[in-house]
């Protein structure tokens, strides 16, 4: 490993079987980060308080993802505020702990919808933008790597083309794209993010796992990271944000 890499990962949708996911992210001595609504409007189960203390128990974050798994984009501003709000605190009830991280249901997101979550107290919030080795210029809108999902390439080139920043992630996009399947994405893209450093984040959602049989995916990936990259640095999203938000606030000062 030539340059450092930290790894992280983070789940939407608080779906029930977040919590084996969670049992095969402890396995492997991998963090990870889960926003979770507290209901959500398409008709997915979602966990329930006992559930959600069980997780934040095990040393997982837990982050919001609205109250009913809300769109920003499909909301008026004060109807979008409350979502962000109600979703907060009731999680924020739930675990008796704050709730600093935010991610925006289906990526969705533009200036009003930022400010919104960060007049909501919360410290960031994760997009869907992929193919990013690092964490982004704005905490309100957090990248990230990849998403463990058996996409086609044509939803992978339409995700590239509509969120900029193209040569930042050009490369890390070749690599993702000459491969047809995901484990081979995977496998190509940690030996990529090994060699180049940075930050590798992987996301998802557990019911995706289960519906495209990808659990054993995840395994091999998970086992591999474990075997690369030392324990100090596999980190939840909330630590990496805190350990280099600081580190651009001491470049900048």
């Amino acid at each position: 490993m030539s340059r450092q890499l930290l790894v992280t990962t983070s789940w939407d949708d608080g779906h029930p079987l977040d919590l084996r996911l969670a049992e095969r992210l402890a396995h492997h001595g991998m963090p990870g980060t889960f926003f979770c609504p507290l209901h959500n409007a398409e008709g997915l189960p979602v966990m329930t308080g006992p559930a959600l203390r069980q997780l934040h128990a095990a040393g997982f974050e837990i982050g919001s993802h609205t109250h009913d798994h809300a769109y920003a984009s499909r909301l008026p501003p004060a109807a979008w505020a409350d979502q962000v709000r109600r979703g907060k605190e009731a999680l924020e009830s739930a675990l008796a702990a704050p709730v600093t991280g935010f991610c925006y249901p289906g990526g969705a997101h533009d200036a009003q919808a930022r400010a919104t979550a960060k007049a909501c107290g919360f410290t960031y919030a994760r997009t869907t933008d992929n193919f990013h080795l690092d964490i982004g210029d704005d905490p309100f809108r957090v990248p990230t790597t990849l998403q463990c999902f058996g996409h086609r390439r044509a939803v992978l080139l339409g995700n590239l083309a509509r969120r900029g920043h193209w040569r930042r992630r050009a490369a890390t996009a070749a690599v993702v794209l000459r491969r047809d399947r995901l484990a081979a994405r995977l496998d190509a893209l940690l030996e990529h993010a090994l060699t180049r450093g940075g930050v590798l984040h992987l996301w998802g959602h557990s019911w995706e796992l289960e519906q495209q049989g990808l659990w054993p995916v995840l395994e091999d990936f998970l086992a591999a990271v474990a075997r690369s990259v030392p324990p100090a640095h596999r980190l939840p999203l909330c630590h990496l944000m805190a350990r280099l938000g600081g580190q651009a606030r001491e470049a900048a000062a």
